[in-house]
């Protein structure tokens, strides 16, 4: 490029920096291998310039960028060239650095996160475990508690559906025999009757080894999970866990049918593991409350209700009476010559013939009968549905007939006979006790003219009566 004489700009000074401008970009049109110098050199003397026209009277030699200038010149090509290697070098280390910071963010946050909710369901059942030992303390019914452990183990376990199987509770028949009781929310109540079919050995106490882990019997299973698949549902696999009851004998089933072809986990298998001591302390508890609440409400000798339900069921009688306008009878039978047996053979004597004679009464009554042992000899029978009087002195009579055969102890023949009193309602009270207390007078009197007969409430007094009622008035 020619110089430009100084008379045709006047202002030279002013446009020194622009014509070094073009004068860099004219280099860097000629070759590639000026980019790096221009790079390096260029900016810093363009900045010195820049700064030297704007700030005359600035002392360039202070400022870092001057120094710059002043020492980039001088370093050659292939310094620069190493320089931007090692930058280049550093740059992707830092880069790669970061990447790998990056994922180990990322996994830590993912583990975290799985951290976090395996711990939120670890209190979400720990809070339904605590719901149930409650509700099992309040003698809840047993379904209803099952429900709510089969519902929270679902909660536990994705893509799964519980199914719970409790032992016989002697309420619950199919064909005519006990059969265990199936609490499964999750599935259609249609398939229930099947799959409690279809369980078979599964449940069977003596075919079940003390194997915790579950029934290893595949071909239940896949039989389970035929019945699931012909009504339409798609499980992979199922699980099944035993509960022991305390005794050692299998007190349920908890089987879980999965929708995902992998088997359970060993934190859920621990889930499991603890909903079948539920199970188990569920089955348990229910038991020992059934068999409290029979022993205070039966005679433990001859297992009829005793007095508390013989009035419970007395004050029901009357008000299904009063609803439906009919009559029922009540009866007190007291044993003739009861206490000469106690005496002259001992108690274990009498114990077995009061067990004979209520065995005989109650087979001469009906199922909507109620008879019950009132005290040591003394009985007590509501016939409900009496058309009147003829038909309660026939029933009364049967009953006497019945024991007139005699009971053999020890290949010793022995006679029991009985009195009976007979009150009928609504025709000779109006409430339960005085009910009570008039077939009451009706077997003194019966007990008064010899035993072993029949006696109805006829609204007069015996003597003894009368003695009684004369001193309690007075």
């Amino acid at each position: 490029m020619p110089p430009i004489p100084r008379n045709q700009y006047p202002h030279y000074p002013r446009t020194k920096l622009f014509l070094q401008a073009m004068e860099s970009l004219g280099m860097f049109l000629r070759s590639p291998r000026r980019v790096v110098s221009l790079l390096v050199w260029g900016v810093p003397a363009l900045g010195k310039a820049a700064l030297a026209q704007s700030f005359p009277r600035l002392s360039l030699a202070r400022l870092p960028l001057y120094r710059l200038a002043a020492v980039v010149p001088r370093v050659d090509l292939d310094t620069i060239t190493w320089t931007l290697l090692l930058t280049a070098a550093v740059a992707t280390s830092a880069a790669l650095w970061a990447t790998a910071l990056r994922f180990q963010v990322r996994a830590k946050t993912s583990e975290l996160r799985l951290s976090l909710e395996a711990q939120e369901k670890a209190h979400e059942f720990d809070a339904a475990r605590n719901e149930l030992l409650e509700n099992i303390a309040q003698n809840s019914p047993l379904p209803q508690s099952m429900e709510k452990l089969a519902l929270a183990i679902e909660r536990q376990i994705s893509d799964s559906a519980c199914a719970i199987v409790m032992a016989p509770d002697g309420k619950s028949f199919a064909n005519g025999r006990p059969c265990p009781v199936l609490i499964a929310p999750s599935l259609p109540s249609e398939l229930h009757p099947e799959i409690v079919g279809a369980l078979g050995k599964m449940f069977n106490p003596g075919d079940i080894s003390d194997n915790e882990n579950g029934v290893d019997d595949q071909s239940q299973v896949t039989t389970l999970l035929g019945i699931l698949w012909a009504f339409g549902l798609s499980f992979c696999t199922a699980h099944t866990t035993i509960a022991f009851s305390g005794n050692g004998e299998a007190a349920g089933l908890v089987i879980v049918f999965l929708r995902r072809s992998s088997s359970i986990e060993p934190a859920e298998s621990t889930i499991l593991q603890s909903a079948s001591r539920l199970v188990s302390l569920a089955g348990d508890h229910c038991r020992m409350y059934d068999r409290l609440l029979h022993e205070a409400r039966h005679d433990s000798l001859t297992g009829l209700p005793n007095r508390t339900v013989a009035e419970d069921r007395l004050e029901q009688a009357l008000g299904r009476t009063d609803r439906s306008k009919k009559q029922f009878a009540v009866f007190c039978i007291d044993l003739d010559g009861f206490k000469a047996i106690n005496d002259e053979l001992g108690h274990d004597a009498g114990d077995e013939i009061l067990r004979a004679v209520a065995l005989r009464l109650q087979n001469n009554l009906r199922q909507s009968d109620t008879l019950a042992r009132v005290g040591g000899d003394e009985f007590l029978v509501i016939i409900e549905d009496c058309s009147g009087f003829a038909a309660a002195q026939a029933v009364a009579q049967s009953l006497i007939t019945s024991l007139q055969q005699p009971f053999l102890l020890d290949k010793q023949q022995l006679w029991v006979s009985a009195s009976i009193g007979v009150a009928m309602y609504p025709a000779n009270a109006s409430t339960a006790p005085q009910l009570r207390r008039n077939a009451d007078l009706a077997m003194y009197r019966a007990k008064r003219l010899g035993g072993g007969q029949v006696v109805l409430w006829s609204g007069e007094l015996t003597p003894a009566a009368k003695v009684f009622r004369k001193s309690s008035s007075s």
